[in-house]
């Protein structure tokens, strides 16, 4: 109790005393004439602020703990977010049907013999035992085993029993070991299910508390694409982290799996190894998956794929992904499926497996679009499938360049030279603020100095704001700041948007009017720039994380700052010109103080909405996406429509989304999408411009 009393009475003494150091030096600087304006807005201000309840001392103020009740809410709503969003990816990745695939499977290792846990069986019963009762479980496979399916189908199915435990899919190769889970647990919640942050309904402490309370079934996808010497790490710390007795689910492809746990550092966890399909269900999965006027073209195949079980192309078409792919790839009627029968052609299983991969592309974008009535689930145009194919060897190649799987839109700008980021920021910046400053000196007769003063003011905004870039897409949220928000990085980003605002608004009042009120509205400019920048931050979206959306969002800041800066201007402009005057400095119109006034909040509105609103947009990550599209586009490397390309992609079951990311459908598909082959192969007209 004595330590919050000295902190309530000491913020309030600090502050006071900056105070009146401030007006001190403002009388000694000024002279009391000026100054005497000054306070008179100062204390306005002032005594509007516990109106308006954004003091700075309620800034400091701590976020609620989350009441039970308010976890209980966070719950429900997560539950219904990931419902949705795994059974429309489910519906887009065909898993009802991939379901129906007769998957084998086997007990690798059984820690614990009372658990009953069958020794083998089929896909349906291995779903079907661990919902009924959840345990640690570990699937290995070889590649394009339905590993990733099946944790889709357990999220889903768990969903349906409401076990108590929220199945979260989650792709380990995110995960540096030296965090530990359950903090990444949370960190992670929060990014692809921003909505969680909303402290207004569900407290402060709620997803933390949904990881801490063991409601959350962590289904980690993907351990064999962490770094080779990372997995043992990632085994042993989860091993640490998570107790026995909280279940999981980790998939990793065989090898990879077995190299890791080589010195069994992941204890007491049952191993369950996918198998491929027998040839004669991969024969009846494609048969009854065929049309009618095909069934004489596939009958050989069909056959062949029985009789020499242990040929390539069996052993090909015995892997779920293969056999999916071979199902979309002869769809069409201008390929036969008997060309797989060539030995020539195709001597060894490589051989098919690339073949599929590479012709899998042209079939998917060969789906002409709905002209009817517009459908979310329908593409939204016809993409040329060189197009397609060149587009996505790109994406392959740069985020293999990357070492991960994920395609974040903001991190595309990193395919793009600096140079270019460098030229487009030096040139509209200055030209830009160069444009503003002729404006408005203009109207004060001075049009030279506003185009100089733009210019320079510009040019150093560029080389301060290039260094505020956003490394992530943020949306405009006010609301109390928290505690952790204090920290030495954070205050130096806000005030370096601050200062800019301040030192560009309070020259231009400086020069045009007086120092006095060139003073007094740089803090304020500064105050609102600061407090937009802070208010930008991905805290509180009412939707669930999706590419578009967080897009959508980031867009939405850029048009909040801009409003908001107008709104400032307004004020400001309004101010000067209807209440001080504008025509005993030098304005070259003779208006009436209610028309100068008029003047002057267009003209601070066109300032504020246009300084502000390039400030917000410069450091967005929707700024960076639109240089990367339109320099990748006239590259001739992805279609200049890019998001509506990628969702495209998503819907023909090219893509997968994971919350606010894409992935291609399996690694195997990226990997091979990142050679050089198949694009040569695919696409043999390198050379036509891309559209779209």
């Amino acid at each position: 109790m004595a330590n919050m009393w000295r902190r309530r009475t000491a913020y309030p003494l600090l502050l006071w005393l900056a105070l009146a150091a401030i007006i001190a030096g403002a009388w000694i600087r000024f002279g009391s004439s000026d100054l005497t304006t000054v306070l008179t807005i100062v204390s306005t201000l002032v005594a509007l602020l516990p109106v308006m309840k954004v003091g700075p001392l309620s800034w400091l103020a701590p976020g609620r703990q989350s009441t039970q009740q308010q976890i209980d809410d966070a719950v429900q709503v997560l539950v219904v977010e990931v419902r949705n969003q795994w059974d429309e990816e489910a519906r887009r990745r065909q898993l009802q049907e991939a379901r129906q695939m007769p998957v084998r499977w086997q007990v690798v290792d059984r820690p614990n013999d009372r658990l009953r846990f069958p020794p083998a069986g089929q896909l349906p019963r291995l779903i079907d035992e661990f919902v009924g009762q959840p345990r640690p479980l570990v699937v290995i496979g070889e590649p394009g085993s339905g590993k990733t399916g099946l944790c889709v189908i357990l999220t889903l199915d768990l969903l349906r029993e409401a076990s108590g435990r929220l199945p979260v899919p989650l792709q380990i190769a995110s995960w540096d070991p030296d965090e530990n889970l359950d903090d990444w647990l949370v960190r992670r919640l929060l990014e692809d299910y921003p909505f969680l942050g909303n402290e207004a309904r569900f407290g402060a402490t709620a997803c933390r508390e949904i990881v801490t309370q063991r409601l959350v079934l962590p289904i980690l996808d993907g351990l064999d694409e962490m770094p080779a010497e990372l997995r043992p790490v990632a085994l042993r710390a989860l091993d640490d982290d998570w107790s026995a007795d909280r279940p999981f689910v980790l998939t990793c492809r065989t090898e990879e799996f077995q190299a890791a746990n080589a010195q069994n550092l992941l204890v007491g966890v049952l191993v369950v190894r996918l198998r491929p399909l027998e040839p004669q269900a991969a024969a009846t999965f494609l048969l009854d998956a065929a049309a009618d006027t095909r069934l004489e073209e596939w009958e050989p195949v069909l056959a062949d794929l029985v009789e020499h079980s242990s040929d390539e192309l069996a052993q090909t078409l015995t892997n779920p992904l293969m056999l999916a792919l071979a199902r979309t790839v002869y769809e069409a009627e201008e390929v036969s499926p008997r060309e797989l029968l060539d030995r020539r052609r195709f001597p060894r299983q490589r051989d098919v497996e690339e073949y599929l991969l590479d012709r899998f592309i042209p079939s998917a974008f060969r789906t002409r679009p709905h002209r009817g009535v517009p459908s979310p689930t329908r593409v939204s145009r016809r993409w040329d499938p060189v197009v397609a194919q060149r587009a996505l060897a790109f994406l392959a190649a740069h985020l293999q360049s990357l070492g991960t799987h994920d395609l974040a839109w903001w991190q595309l700008s990193s395919a793009v030279p600096r140079a270019v980021h460098q030229a487009v920021r030096v040139t509209v910046g200055p030209l830009s603020c160069g444009l503003l400053g002729w404006v408005i000196f203009g109207l004060f007769g001075r049009p030279h100095l506003g185009v100089t003063f733009g210019l320079l003011v510009g040019f150093f905004a560029v080389l301060s704001l290039g260094r505020l870039r956003a490394r992530r897409p943020r949306r405009f949220v006010p609301r109390l700041l928290r505690r952790a928000e204090l920290a030495p990085a954070f205050l130096v980003r806000d005030l370096g948007f601050g200062i800019i605002g301040a030192l560009v608004g309070g020259l231009i009042v400086g020069l045009l009017f007086s120092v006095g009120y060139g003073v007094l509205i740089g803090l304020f400019y500064g105050l609102v720039f600061g407090l937009v920048r802070r208010f930008t931050e991905p805290t509180e979206p009412k939707e669930p994380a999706s590419p578009s959306n967080v897009l959508r969002s980031d867009r939405s800041t850029v048009l909040y700052g801009t409003a908001l800066g107008g709104a400032a201007g307004a004020l400001v402009g309004g101010f000067l010109g209807g209440v001080v005057g504008a025509e005993q400095y030098g304005l070259i119109f003779q208006l009436s103080p209610l028309l100068e006034g008029l003047l002057g909040a267009s003209v601070g509105l066109l300032l504020g909405a246009a300084g502000l609103g390039l400030m917000v947009y410069t450091t967005s990550a929707w700024s960076q996406l639109v240089v990367a599209r339109l320099w990748l586009a006239y590259r001739g490397w992805i279609p200049l429509r890019l998001m509506a390309f990628l969702q495209d992609a998503h819907k023909l079951g090219v893509l997968r989304q994971v919350g606010p990311l894409y992935q291609f459908r399996h690694a195997l598909l990226q990997e091979r999408l990142a050679q050089p082959e198949p694009t040569s192969r695919g696409a043999p007209e390198a050379q036509t411009a891309i559209h779209g």
